[in-house]
């Protein structure tokens, strides 16, 4: 039958005797075997509660980690000024964080960039770059941008400026450039480590092999946190690498920067979890980069003052706030029902805002499992943010758009990117794009793990989610099918999300959230169907105020008629 959001549910079948076989290799239950064997886990992630702090720096004996390390205690000692170029997102901000509280720690002189959003794009530009080279300044440090910026490359040649990129963006058609130090796992067919890290990840581990050379005394672990927030807000692959430093970080989560623990300690009244760095401080950190501007962010992690720390998360409060209601008003305007039967969502308008295009694109693509392509209007240009589901690369349409002339720029992961173009390639890209999908084999059904009931606190199922944190990118939270549920009661939360208290049929309720779904036909079942239904969901632990329950988070039902 179909479900309130228009689709077919189907559960994952996976052959009982390699369940079993899973179960006993490992000893584990029958449900866990099942999620490792869905996400094809292996050894190092099953056994991931064995791990050590023991050789974390995997990046030791690599070619560019060192030649970037001899480089920089070069600049290092001869103090030269040094500009630090980086992304206005989370990981740009991290990254920039982490080398600037470095440099500062050992007095050499530096000043950071960030580009303005709206004003000069994503990534470097030679204009921007005119404006910030002082005389002295003879080396920059690119961080999480860089990878395609041939031009400017080329103009810092001219300039005598050396430049190290540190990024971990899909290099357009590997077209490598010139500077004097990439860092970069996609710098080759074949990755340095086996997943993708972010970049503040990558500027981490750097910055300890040069503090480890100079013998410093910088507290290099209290910005371990932001490797931690970066690869998730990031949407990092959740397993290898980046499993291990999640699991290793929320081991013993300790919080020594004041900025970030102010932020942390006014927004949530809880112990940080990693549901509510995705949730709630990543689109935080993020909204200043999308309203007005990331300096802002780094300034509070850098800063060591109360109050200049209370003014600007007093500003990244408000621009949150602003964020959202944009956000709200851009998501009306679209008729969501048109894009159901479509292989590619491709919209453009011009009242979109630029800071929320790629929310809208990643929101549509959890909700179609599709190519999702969000065009706006900005400085007489096209701006679009993309995101893709279905586990569709969609680096090699960006690389077709550029050969093709369809665009200007482009670029960014596997499933995520944004491209440049003029206006007047608006509907010759909405041909090519429709185009290049039309033979997508779309799933016509959503998978589920596995049925199962409401489940008490102290059940195996929940220890075994436990065990199989943290969730994210080819780690998604297991989701499960209830059957014969009924809500007994419902209400509206921020206007936004719905809240029900659900009940089966032995008469046990639990709490559940529906996010952003009013006005949705699956709000709309959730506030006023009486009947019973059956649910489709994962499961969270909530803390509120020591108090730890556990909730479904909806994301589907089927009504019974």
């Amino acid at each position: 039958m179909i479900s309130a959001t228009g689709r077919v549910w189907k559960e994952q079948k996976i052959p009982k005797r390699l369940i079993d076989k899973y179960s006993s290799d490992y000893d584990i239950s029958e449900n866990l075997s099942k999620f490792y064997l869905m996400r094809n886990f292996n050894k190092e992630d099953i056994f991931i509660k064995h791990i050590t702090v023991n050789n974390l720096n995997i990046f030791c004996n690599n070619k560019d980690f060192l030649l970037a390390t001899e480089m920089i205690i070069e600049i290092i000692k001869k103090r030269q000024k040094t500009l630090i170029f980086g992304d206005y997102d989370v990981d740009g901000i991290s990254s920039i964080t982490i080398l600037a509280s470095f440099f500062r720690h050992l007095g050499h002189p530096f000043k950071y960039v960030i580009p303005d959003r709206v004003v000069d794009g994503y990534g470097p530009n030679i204009r921007l770059l005119e404006q910030n080279l002082d005389k002295e300044i003879d080396n920059i440090i690119f961080l999480d941008c860089g990878s395609n910026s041939h031009d400017v490359i080329k103009y810092l040649k001219t300039k005598k400026i050396k430049s190290i990129i540190v990024d971990h963006h899909i290099i357009n058609n590997l077209d490598i450039p010139k500077s004097d130090i990439l860092i970069n796992p996609k710098k080759s067919n074949s990755k340095f480590i086996g997943n993708n890290v972010c970049a503040a990840t990558l500027t981490f581990f750097l910055v300890d092999l040069i503090n480890k050379k100079l013998n410093s005394k910088f507290k290099l672990n209290n910005f371990f946190i932001f490797c931690l927030i970066s690869t998730i807000c990031d949407l990092m692959p959740l397993r290898g690498f980046n499993r291990k430093i999640l699991r290793i970080g929320f081991k013993d989560l300790i919080i020594n920067n004041k900025g970030l623990k102010k932020l942390i300690s006014n927004n949530l009244k809880k112990k940080l979890t990693y549901q509510d760095i995705g949730f709630n401080l990543g689109p935080l950190i993020n909204s200043s980069g999308r309203i007005a501007k990331a300096n802002d962010v780094v300034e509070l992690f850098l800063s060591q003052n109360d109050d200049e720390i209370d003014t600007i998360i007093n500003r990244m409060n408000k621009h949150n706030e602003l964020r959202k209601k944009i956000e709200k008003e851009n998501l009306k305007l679209i008729n969501l029902k048109k894009y159901l039967n479509r292989n590619v969502v491709f919209i453009f308008n011009e009242e979109f805002h630029e800071g929320t295009i790629g929310i809208i694109a990643a929101k549509l693509s959890q909700l179609y499992n599709k190519p999702c392509f969000i065009i706006t209007e900005s400085d007489d240009l096209l701006k679009c943010s993309i995101r893709s589901g279905n586990n569709i690369n969609i680096n090699k349409t960006i690389n077709k758009l550029i050969s093709n002339k369809l665009i200007i720029s482009g670029g960014g992961h596997e499933e995520a990117g944004g491209f440049t173009a003029k206006k007047e390639c608006l509907t010759d890209l909405e041909v090519f794009l429709n185009k290049e999908y039309e033979n997508l084999d779309i799933k016509r059904y959503t998978y589920f793990d596995s049925y199962i009931v409401f489940p008490k606190k102290d059940s195996t199922i929940v220890n075994d989610l436990k065990t199989l944190e943290p969730f994210g990118k080819e780690n998604p939270e297991p989701i499960f099918y209830f059957k014969n549920i009924k809500s007994i009661k419902s209400k509206i939360i921020n206007n936004r999300h719905i809240q029900n208290i659900l009940k089966n049929k032995s008469g046990r309720s639990i709490k559940s959230i529906s996010f952003d779904c009013v006005n949705s036909e699956l709000g709309k079942y959730l506030l006023n169907f009486k009947k019973e239904f059956d649910l489709i969901g994962y499961i969270v632990e909530s803390n509120w105020n020591n108090r730890k329950e556990l909730e479904l988070i909806i994301i589907d039902i089927i009504p019974k008629t």
